[in-house]
């Protein structure tokens, strides 16, 4: 397993602000240490260049692993891709819901379990605490 360069490091989590990339929980709001995600891994060809890697929390890419895709209604649509496609096209926020807009929405929600009742319930204790939703930048 290659170790990334420091730079690459430092561009994913700046390019970030420091925000899960799927989710948008900011690292200070977590208290587990985010990653950096290969959006297509390598075992499916993916590389190690800054236009194949995004920040993601611990849920998020643990949930992700290598999938690339996920089933809506019967049918295979991709995750969502940080690198090629606009979170604003994709998701929206209903409160402390994440909702999907298109197939990719629904479908990178579902196999990230974004709405899992534990990652409702700290979102809905970060919007008491006036932190939530993320900040458009």
């Amino acid at each position: 397993m290659s170790e990334l360069p420091a730079a690459s490091l430092e561009l994913v989590w700046q390019r970030a602000g420091s925000r899960c990339e799927y989710c948008g929980l900011h690292q200070e709001e977590s208290n587990l240490t985010f990653h950096v995600d290969h959006v297509v891994a390598k075992q499916h060809g993916g590389s190690d260049e800054p236009d194949n890697l995004c920040l993601s929390c611990s849920q998020c890419n643990r949930k992700k692993g290598p999938n690339l895709s996920g089933l809506v209604n019967g049918k295979l649509y991709p995750l969502f891709n940080p690198r090629k496609q606009s979170w604003r096209r994709h998701f929206e926020w209903d409160q402390t819901i994440l909702v999907g807009k298109t197939p990719t929405g629904v479908a990178t929600i579902f196999v990230l379990n974004i709405n899992s009742e534990a990652r409702i319930r700290r979102r809905e204790q970060l919007l008491f605490e006036g932190r939530f939703p993320p900040e458009d930048d």
